[in-house]
């Protein structure tokens, strides 16, 4: 079985992109420990979670310090500038986040720790908690399960959160793949990373990536899981 690479990936119906001078936008906040994020009523994320024991520790602290650091500096810009970030410290802040998600993608893809979720009977849970909501909470579009992370594209419908939905992605996976291991503990590592989408070219290449990461790891079926929305699958049929 050869894993799907999308040739023709169509848009969500309603696509909005991330616009940083829309109304819709709020304004920028650091919250959630260690990260800044932006969140926009109606736009799409792409999100990598990860198994606790999938990165080394004096890895991430030297991760989370970077990024504590950027939370203080952008702070500090949007207090001097009315709130509001300005255009150069936003780009700046862009081009961290695709240094820090490259770093995080390679490191995740060198397949450190037990890699659990390389066996279909621990991929399951978590199959079914992130088609769960769908419909109701979320519109799901894309997502890998890799060994030992998981990347997902989606769009939270109403006032349903990002970080609500991924909490309880974790939390219906995490019960149901201990009471299989007879373990407790922590399952995932506590912090997720996201990005907003900014636009079709951006989201179309958050789809490729996703459909392309097990094949760029040397990962046959079923070591990981691909699924792309119906309307994906439809547009590359024949």
């Amino acid at each position: 079985m050869a894993w799907l690479i999308p040739a023709h990936i169509p848009l969500p119906e309603d696509f909005v992109g991330f616009d940083p001078e829309s109304s819709l936008t709020k304004d920028f906040e650091a919250y959630e420990r260690h990260l800044p994020h932006w969140r926009v009523p109606g736009c799409c994320y792409v999100l990598t979670f990860r198994l606790a024991d999938s990165i080394p520790v004096a890895v991430m602290v030297e991760m989370q310090a970077e990024a504590e650091a950027w939370q203080k500096r952008l702070a500090e810009a949007a207090q001097r500038h009315g709130g509001k970030l300005p255009p150069e410290e936003l780009a700046a802040w862009q081009e961290f986040q695709q240094v820090r998600m490259r770093k995080l993608e390679s490191l995740l893809d060198e397949g450190r720790g037990e890699c659990l979720l390389r066996h279909p009977e621990h991929q399951q849970p978590l199959v079914e908690a992130l088609h769960h909501f769908e419909g109701s909470r979320c519109e799901m579009l894309a997502y890998a399960i890799m060994p030992n992370h998981v990347h997902v594209l989606c769009r939270p419908l109403g006032e349903h959160a990002l970080e609500s939905l991924t909490r309880s992605w974790k939390r219906h996976s995490s019960d149901r793949i201990h009471r299989r291991l007879g373990r407790s503990g922590s399952l995932w590592q506590e912090e997720s990373f996201d990005r907003i989408i900014r636009d079709a070219a951006h989201y179309q290449q958050a789809v490729r990536y996703i459909a392309k990461n097990p094949l760029r790891a040397g990962l046959v079926p079923p070591e990981a899981v691909v699924w792309l929305h119906p309307r994906i699958v439809a547009a590359n049929a024949g």
